[in-house]
């Protein structure tokens, strides 16, 4: 070592090759060193000054915005970026025939998986997506009962994920819902006892316009889900509302409220170790109903 090399020039060097190492920007080394070495303490630090790492507070979603009919060999499409999360989805329509013991109902058949074609780290989002839809859409896809049904295959793309994939992967399948041209019977023949395509289904579906009614009747029950961190701070329960992949690993909980609209009805999923109270969960409810209001305005 250099006789005029100091003790503090060793600790700078050190700093700064902990850096490179880290691959960490010089004008965000100070946070991002803290965050690299102690991702628990760097989120619970903004928590503790009641605020969030992203400048959000607690009961405050990430900016959400949605986007229609991007894709034109499918039925409807949709994009939806919440955050930094990114997710498309695409619907497609087959006709089939309904199941014996559900002669006035279709069935749904979901999709998750990223552009490299990897789905077993989606399973759980698929299966409850699955679930989300299959008692939701199905009454709606009858074309002639005990005969002919639709189909619809629905595939979801997790382009990025930073957190909440529920909320924006259930936002984007209603979101290609309300964008997808089902089927009437003008579109379809009988032949031989069974329906067929007069034409190319997609062009069928693009060149004949339903009657708007029929259209709006056919798809009039939308979901929409609100997942929020539950936290324990000096004693009281605090509600970390639409999560990013930062701040979930260290919450207590995960509450998720499901609204359906028009109706208003609510389904409630919890997982954590808290118990929660009558009073904690009808406030947790309103911020849903008001999370449902603002979304369905960009269905």
């Amino acid at each position: 070592m250099d006789a005029s090399t100091t003790d503090s020039d060793v600790e700078m060097h050190s700093g700064d090759y902990l850096k490179a190492w880290l691959k960490i920007p010089p004008h965000h080394a100070g946070s991002n060193l803290s965050k690299a070495l102690d991702p628990e303490g760097y989120v619970q630090a903004y928590w503790k000054d009641q605020t969030r790492p992203d400048g959000r507070m607690f009961v405050q979603a990430r900016a959400t915005k949605v986007a229609s009919s991007l894709l034109k060999h499918s039925a409807g499409s949709a994009f939806i970026k919440q955050g930094d999360t990114k997710v498309l989805s695409a619907m497609t329509v087959q006709i089939g025939q309904p199941a014996p013991d559900l002669p006035d109902h279709g069935d749904v058949v979901v999709t998750v998986t990223t552009p490299d074609q990897a789905s077993l780290h989606f399973d759980v989002l698929q299966s409850w997506l699955q679930r989300m839809l299959d008692d939701l859409l199905p009454p709606q896809l009858t074309l002639i009962t005990g005969k002919a049904c639709i189909r619809l295959v629905v595939t979801v793309l997790i382009l990025q994920d930073d957190g909440n994939l529920r909320d924006a992967a259930l936002l984007a399948c209603m979101a290609a819902w309300k964008d997808t041209k089902l089927p009437t019977m003008d579109h379809l023949t009988e032949h031989q006892g069974k329906l067929w395509w007069k034409e190319s289904p997609i062009t069928s579906l693009d060149s004949t316009p339903q009657p708007s009614d029929d259209n709006e009747n056919s798809k009039s029950e939308y979901r929409i889900s609100l997942s929020m961190g539950v936290l324990e701070q000096d004693g009281k329960t605090i509600f970390l509302v639409d999560p990013s992949a930062e701040e979930a690993p260290y919450t207590n909980g995960m509450l998720t409220f499901i609204v359906t609209l028009p109706n208003r009805s609510l389904q409630l999923e919890y997982a954590g170790s808290m118990a929660l109270t009558a009073t904690e969960l009808a406030l947790a409810s309103k911020m849903a109903g008001g999370r449902a209001d603002e979304l369905s305005k960009l269905l």
